[in-house]
Protein backbone atom coordinates (compact mmCIF):
# COMPACT_ATOMS: atom_id res chain seq x y z
CA UNK A 1 0.00 0.00 0.00
CA UNK A 2 2.39 2.43 1.04
CA UNK A 3 4.51 1.82 -2.73
CA UNK A 4 0.94 2.91 -3.94
CA UNK A 5 0.99 6.14 -1.97
CA UNK A 6 4.24 6.97 -3.53
CA UNK A 7 4.21 6.08 -6.62
CA UNK A 8 0.71 8.19 -6.63
CA UNK A 9 2.44 11.32 -5.34
CA UNK A 10 5.03 11.67 -7.88
CA UNK A 11 2.76 11.33 -10.03
CA UNK A 12 0.61 13.71 -8.76
CA UNK A 13 4.03 16.22 -8.57
CA UNK A 14 4.64 15.62 -12.44
CA UNK A 15 0.83 16.11 -13.20
CA UNK A 16 1.81 20.02 -12.45
CA UNK A 17 4.76 20.39 -15.23
CA UNK A 18 2.39 21.03 -18.02
CA UNK A 19 0.87 23.90 -15.90
CA UNK A 20 3.99 25.22 -14.49
CA UNK A 21 5.27 25.63 -18.72
CA UNK A 22 2.21 27.27 -19.33
CA UNK A 23 2.79 29.68 -16.80
CA UNK A 24 6.77 30.11 -17.58
CA UNK A 25 7.20 30.07 -21.11
CA UNK A 26 6.33 33.65 -21.36
CA UNK A 27 9.34 34.98 -19.04
CA UNK A 28 11.99 31.77 -19.36
CA UNK A 29 12.93 30.22 -22.30
CA UNK A 30 12.38 25.87 -22.39
CA UNK A 31 16.09 25.70 -21.69
CA UNK A 32 16.26 28.21 -19.03
CA UNK A 33 13.06 26.72 -17.24
CA UNK A 34 14.75 23.01 -18.23
CA UNK A 35 18.51 23.85 -16.39
CA UNK A 36 16.93 25.70 -13.27
CA UNK A 37 14.78 22.69 -12.34
CA UNK A 38 17.33 20.32 -12.68
CA UNK A 39 20.31 22.49 -11.44
CA UNK A 40 18.27 22.94 -7.83
CA UNK A 41 17.47 19.29 -6.64
CA UNK A 42 21.28 19.04 -7.73
CA UNK A 43 22.30 21.01 -5.63
CA UNK A 44 20.09 19.49 -2.89
CA UNK A 45 21.00 16.36 -2.62
CA UNK A 46 24.25 16.26 -3.40
CA UNK A 47 25.75 16.92 -0.24
CA UNK A 48 23.38 14.43 1.44
CA UNK A 49 24.78 11.40 -1.00
CA UNK A 50 28.04 12.46 -0.94
CA UNK A 51 29.13 9.49 0.90
CA UNK A 52 26.83 7.02 -1.09
CA UNK A 53 28.62 7.99 -4.80
CA UNK A 54 31.64 7.56 -3.12
CA UNK A 55 30.52 4.19 -2.14
CA UNK A 56 29.58 3.06 -5.65
CA UNK A 57 32.32 5.10 -7.29
CA UNK A 58 33.43 2.49 -9.27
CA UNK A 59 29.92 1.27 -10.56
CA UNK A 60 29.34 4.80 -11.45
CA UNK A 61 32.26 5.12 -13.84
CA UNK A 62 32.08 1.42 -14.97
CA UNK A 63 28.29 2.73 -16.42
CA UNK A 64 29.09 6.15 -17.16
CA UNK A 65 28.47 5.81 -20.53
CA UNK A 66 25.12 4.57 -19.78
CA UNK A 67 23.83 7.01 -17.50
CA UNK A 68 24.80 9.83 -19.84
CA UNK A 69 22.68 8.06 -23.21
CA UNK A 70 20.08 7.70 -20.08
CA UNK A 71 19.98 11.24 -18.46
CA UNK A 72 20.89 13.07 -21.98
CA UNK A 73 17.08 10.94 -23.47
CA UNK A 74 15.43 11.41 -20.14
CA UNK A 75 15.72 14.21 -18.55
CA UNK A 76 17.08 17.19 -20.37
CA UNK A 77 15.30 16.01 -23.60
CA UNK A 78 12.24 15.12 -22.83
CA UNK A 79 11.29 17.18 -19.72
CA UNK A 80 12.33 20.57 -22.11
CA UNK A 81 9.97 19.26 -25.09
CA UNK A 82 7.42 19.66 -22.60
CA UNK A 83 8.63 23.40 -22.16
CA UNK A 84 8.34 23.70 -26.26
CA UNK A 85 5.05 22.01 -26.48
CA UNK A 86 3.22 24.87 -24.22
CA UNK A 87 3.85 27.71 -26.64
CA UNK A 88 1.41 26.12 -28.91
CA UNK A 89 -0.60 23.40 -27.39
CA UNK A 90 -2.79 23.85 -24.09
CA UNK A 91 -1.94 21.78 -20.59
CA UNK A 92 -4.68 19.26 -21.18
CA UNK A 93 -4.27 18.46 -24.49
CA UNK A 94 -0.72 18.34 -23.64
CA UNK A 95 -1.09 15.59 -20.77
CA UNK A 96 -3.12 13.15 -22.58
CA UNK A 97 -0.41 13.21 -25.18
CA UNK A 98 1.82 12.60 -22.53
CA UNK A 99 -0.16 9.99 -21.09
CA UNK A 100 1.13 7.71 -24.06
CA UNK A 101 4.53 7.62 -22.98
CA UNK A 102 4.46 4.54 -21.48
CA UNK A 103 3.16 2.83 -24.67
CA UNK A 104 6.73 3.68 -26.05
CA UNK A 105 8.30 1.24 -23.34
CA UNK A 106 6.08 -1.63 -24.87
CA UNK A 107 7.89 -0.86 -28.09
CA UNK A 108 11.13 -0.31 -26.95
CA UNK A 109 11.25 -3.50 -25.59
CA UNK A 110 9.78 -5.11 -28.55
CA UNK A 111 12.22 -3.48 -30.81
CA UNK A 112 15.80 -3.47 -28.58
CA UNK A 113 15.08 -6.61 -26.30
CA UNK A 114 13.00 -8.60 -28.66
CA UNK A 115 10.34 -8.96 -25.98
CA UNK A 116 7.06 -10.81 -27.44
CA UNK A 117 4.39 -8.58 -28.35
CA UNK A 118 0.85 -9.81 -28.30
CA UNK A 119 -1.92 -8.89 -30.19
CA UNK A 120 -4.16 -6.94 -27.51
CA UNK A 121 -1.05 -4.79 -27.49
CA UNK A 122 -1.06 -4.10 -30.80
CA UNK A 123 -4.37 -3.55 -30.95
CA UNK A 124 -4.25 -1.56 -27.66
CA UNK A 125 -1.84 0.71 -29.14
CA UNK A 126 -3.58 1.77 -31.99
CA UNK A 127 -6.55 2.39 -29.97
CA UNK A 128 -4.67 5.14 -27.79
CA UNK A 129 -3.10 6.34 -30.83
CA UNK A 130 -6.58 6.84 -32.26
CA UNK A 131 -7.50 8.93 -29.22
CA UNK A 132 -4.14 10.92 -29.25
CA UNK A 133 -5.36 11.80 -32.80
CA UNK A 134 -8.62 13.03 -32.03
CA UNK A 135 -7.33 15.23 -29.75
CA UNK A 136 -4.36 16.48 -31.99
CA UNK A 137 -6.60 17.18 -34.67
CA UNK A 138 -10.05 18.64 -33.24
CA UNK A 139 -8.82 19.42 -29.41
CA UNK A 140 -7.14 22.66 -29.19
CA UNK A 141 -8.96 25.26 -27.96
CA UNK A 142 -7.73 28.91 -27.58
CA UNK A 143 -5.85 27.99 -30.34
CA UNK A 144 -5.56 30.30 -33.85
CA UNK A 145 -4.89 27.09 -35.52
CA UNK A 146 -7.03 23.30 -35.83
CA UNK A 147 -4.84 20.44 -37.17
CA UNK A 148 -1.68 19.42 -36.03
CA UNK A 149 0.34 22.04 -34.19
CA UNK A 150 4.19 22.29 -33.79
CA UNK A 151 3.68 21.51 -29.53
CA UNK A 152 2.03 18.35 -30.64
CA UNK A 153 5.04 17.27 -31.95
CA UNK A 154 7.19 18.75 -29.11
CA UNK A 155 4.97 16.67 -26.53
CA UNK A 156 5.39 13.43 -29.16
CA UNK A 157 8.78 13.65 -28.52
CA UNK A 158 8.32 13.52 -24.84
CA UNK A 159 6.35 11.00 -24.63
CA UNK A 160 8.72 8.92 -26.74
CA UNK A 161 12.01 9.68 -24.43
CA UNK A 162 9.96 8.96 -21.69
CA UNK A 163 9.34 5.75 -22.85
CA UNK A 164 12.89 5.27 -23.58
CA UNK A 165 13.81 6.12 -21.03
CA UNK A 166 11.54 3.87 -18.54
CA UNK A 167 13.30 1.13 -20.78
CA UNK A 168 16.50 2.23 -19.54
CA UNK A 169 15.66 1.98 -16.12
CA UNK A 170 14.00 -1.53 -16.42
CA UNK A 171 17.44 -2.65 -17.63
CA UNK A 172 19.37 -0.80 -15.42
CA UNK A 173 22.49 -1.90 -14.37
CA UNK A 174 21.91 -4.70 -11.87
CA UNK A 175 25.14 -3.34 -9.48
CA UNK A 176 23.82 0.23 -9.87
CA UNK A 177 21.21 0.87 -6.86
CA UNK A 178 18.16 3.62 -7.74
CA UNK A 179 19.54 6.87 -5.29
CA UNK A 180 22.99 6.93 -6.75
CA UNK A 181 21.08 5.98 -10.59
CA UNK A 182 19.12 9.00 -9.61
CA UNK A 183 21.53 11.44 -8.16
CA UNK A 184 24.29 11.09 -11.16
CA UNK A 185 20.85 11.30 -13.56
CA UNK A 186 19.75 14.51 -12.13
CA UNK A 187 23.04 16.05 -11.83
CA UNK A 188 23.74 15.05 -15.70
CA UNK A 189 20.58 15.92 -16.73
CA UNK A 190 21.85 19.71 -14.95
CA UNK A 191 25.36 19.74 -16.92
CA UNK A 192 23.17 18.82 -20.52
CA UNK A 193 21.25 21.69 -20.02
CA UNK A 194 24.12 24.23 -19.24
CA UNK A 195 25.30 24.68 -22.71
CA UNK A 196 21.98 25.62 -24.23
CA UNK A 197 20.79 27.48 -20.88
CA UNK A 198 23.81 29.74 -20.93
CA UNK A 199 23.23 30.14 -24.90
CA UNK A 200 19.38 31.05 -24.08
CA UNK A 201 20.26 33.52 -21.27
CA UNK A 202 23.21 35.12 -23.54
CA UNK A 203 20.36 35.95 -26.00
CA UNK A 204 17.21 36.60 -23.53
CA UNK A 205 19.50 37.85 -20.41
CA UNK A 206 17.55 37.12 -17.09
CA UNK A 207 16.16 40.69 -15.61
CA UNK A 208 15.77 39.68 -11.62
CA UNK A 209 13.30 42.12 -11.49
CA UNK A 210 10.64 40.57 -14.18
CA UNK A 211 12.18 37.08 -14.83
CA UNK A 212 12.04 36.08 -10.64
CA UNK A 213 9.20 38.03 -9.54
CA UNK A 214 8.45 36.02 -6.45
CA UNK A 215 5.73 33.78 -7.55
CA UNK A 216 8.38 32.37 -10.27
CA UNK A 217 10.33 32.00 -7.65
CA UNK A 218 8.38 29.63 -5.45
CA UNK A 219 7.26 28.28 -8.84
CA UNK A 220 10.75 27.13 -10.09
CA UNK A 221 11.28 25.97 -5.85
CA UNK A 222 8.59 23.64 -6.33
CA UNK A 223 9.23 22.31 -9.77
CA UNK A 224 12.67 21.32 -8.65
CA UNK A 225 12.13 20.40 -5.30
CA UNK A 226 8.40 18.62 -5.86
CA UNK A 227 8.52 18.06 -9.47
CA UNK A 228 11.88 16.56 -9.85
CA UNK A 229 13.49 15.42 -6.49
CA UNK A 230 10.49 14.34 -4.05
CA UNK A 231 8.70 12.76 -7.15
CA UNK A 232 11.70 10.90 -8.50
CA UNK A 233 12.17 9.85 -4.98
CA UNK A 234 9.01 8.23 -4.32
CA UNK A 235 8.41 6.88 -7.80
CA UNK A 236 12.27 5.12 -7.54
CA UNK A 237 11.26 3.45 -3.78
CA UNK A 238 7.88 2.54 -5.50
CA UNK A 239 9.05 0.61 -8.16
CA UNK A 240 12.35 -0.75 -6.57
CA UNK A 241 9.72 -2.49 -3.28
CA UNK A 242 6.49 -2.84 -5.62
CA UNK A 243 5.36 -4.56 -8.43
CA UNK A 244 7.10 -2.36 -11.31
CA UNK A 245 3.74 -3.14 -13.69
CA UNK A 246 1.04 -2.13 -10.90
CA UNK A 247 2.88 0.57 -9.81
CA UNK A 248 3.20 1.76 -13.48
CA UNK A 249 -0.45 1.81 -14.31
CA UNK A 250 -0.67 5.03 -11.59
CA UNK A 251 1.14 7.00 -14.03
CA UNK A 252 -2.47 7.16 -16.12
CA UNK A 253 -3.76 8.89 -13.38
CA UNK A 254 -1.60 12.66 -14.21
CA UNK A 255 -3.77 13.26 -17.13
CA UNK A 256 -6.53 13.32 -14.86
CA UNK A 257 -4.56 15.13 -12.09
CA UNK A 258 -3.24 17.87 -15.02
CA UNK A 259 -6.75 18.32 -16.68
CA UNK A 260 -8.56 19.12 -12.96
CA UNK A 261 -5.30 21.38 -11.96
CA UNK A 262 -5.95 23.63 -15.48
CA UNK A 263 -9.26 23.96 -14.89
CA UNK A 264 -8.84 25.25 -11.52
CA UNK A 265 -5.69 26.76 -11.88
CA UNK A 266 -5.65 28.46 -15.38
CA UNK A 267 -9.45 27.98 -15.92
CA UNK A 268 -8.92 26.03 -19.23
CA UNK A 269 -11.99 24.51 -20.55
CA UNK A 270 -12.84 20.81 -20.51
CA UNK A 271 -14.25 20.22 -24.37
CA UNK A 272 -16.14 16.84 -24.94
CA UNK A 273 -13.30 16.16 -27.85
CA UNK A 274 -11.11 16.03 -24.26
CA UNK A 275 -13.36 13.52 -22.62
CA UNK A 276 -13.76 11.50 -25.66
CA UNK A 277 -10.26 11.62 -26.73
CA UNK A 278 -9.12 10.55 -22.76
CA UNK A 279 -11.44 7.46 -22.79
CA UNK A 280 -10.49 6.15 -25.88
CA UNK A 281 -6.78 6.36 -24.54
CA UNK A 282 -7.68 5.08 -21.56
CA UNK A 283 -9.33 2.18 -22.99
CA UNK A 284 -6.68 1.83 -25.48
CA UNK A 285 -3.95 1.75 -22.55
CA UNK A 286 -6.19 -0.84 -20.12
CA UNK A 287 -6.42 -2.94 -22.88
CA UNK A 288 -2.76 -3.06 -23.84
CA UNK A 289 -1.99 -3.80 -20.32
CA UNK A 290 -4.84 -6.41 -20.04
CA UNK A 291 -3.37 -9.91 -17.95
CA UNK A 292 -0.19 -8.68 -19.38
CA UNK A 293 3.13 -7.56 -18.11
CA UNK A 294 7.18 -6.92 -18.72
CA UNK A 295 9.49 -9.29 -18.65
CA UNK A 296 12.86 -8.09 -18.23
CA UNK A 297 14.35 -11.36 -17.27
CA UNK A 298 17.49 -12.74 -18.61
CA UNK A 299 15.63 -15.88 -20.21
CA UNK A 300 16.48 -16.54 -24.34
CA UNK A 301 12.32 -16.26 -24.68
CA UNK A 302 11.98 -12.52 -23.43
CA UNK A 303 7.87 -12.09 -23.82
CA UNK A 304 5.58 -9.78 -22.21
CA UNK A 305 3.28 -12.19 -20.96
Amino acid sequence: MKEYVLSILAVFCWSFNVIVADVLVGNLTPWQIAGLRWFIPSIIILPFTFNILKKYKETILRHKAWLAWTSFWGITVSNTCVYYAAYTVKPIALSLIGATGPLFLILFSWGLKHVRLYKQQVYGLLITLFGVALIVLNGHSGSMQMGILPGDWWMFMTAITFGYYSFQIANKPASLPHLPLLVCCLVLGAVFCLPMFVWDTIHNPLNLKTNFTPIIIWIMLGLGIFNSLIAYLCWNHAVEKGNPVKIGMTYYLMPIFSTIESWLILSEKIRLIHLVGAIIIFVGIFYSNKKTHLSFSSKKNRQLS
